[in-house]
């Protein structure tokens, strides 16, 4: 079956919370997409592939993930990641502490599919899963993520 799901109005991705650099202007938390106006997208049609066309949130493209975890909705962005051989959601906080409805979510989702999970509570980073991806991200990160 061919996921349906659409941003719509969504643009948490946009808004700064992740970080990427669109046309050389850079996007980071604090800082918005350059390109970003009060109706979404002033270059939706000339947006460049990457990252914005190739941009895809654990929302859009898993039907697993519930329709309230749209990040407009509960205020984080899930992405699912696979750096140096850990597959992992992470979850980022988009416009407020991340919600406890949420987090039970995650463990949930995560513990049943036996990945990993890297996500932010009040800006700071945390780690939960295999004992090599927990003390891989504590060598690598120190307590952040980028």
């Amino acid at each position: 079956m061919k996921n349906k799901r659409k941003c719509g109005s969504c643009t948490k991705c946009c808004e700064g919370w992740l970080s990427a650099t669109i046309y050389g202007r850079k996007m980071y938390t604090g800082n918005p997409c350059h390109f970003k106006s009060n109706n979404g997208c002033s270059i939706y049609k000339d947006r460049p592939k990457e990252p914005c066309k190739d941009f895809k949130c654990e929302w859009l493209i898993n039907e697993e993930v519930p329709e309230w975890l749209k990040p407009e909705y509960c205020n984080v962005i899930l992405i699912n990641e696979n750096k140096d051989g850990f597959n992992f959601i992470r979850a980022t906080e988009a416009g407020g502490k991340m919600p406890v409805e949420v987090l039970n979510w995650l463990f949930l989702f995560i513990f049943n599919k036996k990945i990993n999970l890297c996500y932010q509570v009040a800006s700071g980073w945390n780690w939960f899963g295999s004992l090599e991806f927990v003390k891989y991200m504590e060598s690598k990160n120190h307590g952040s993520v980028t």
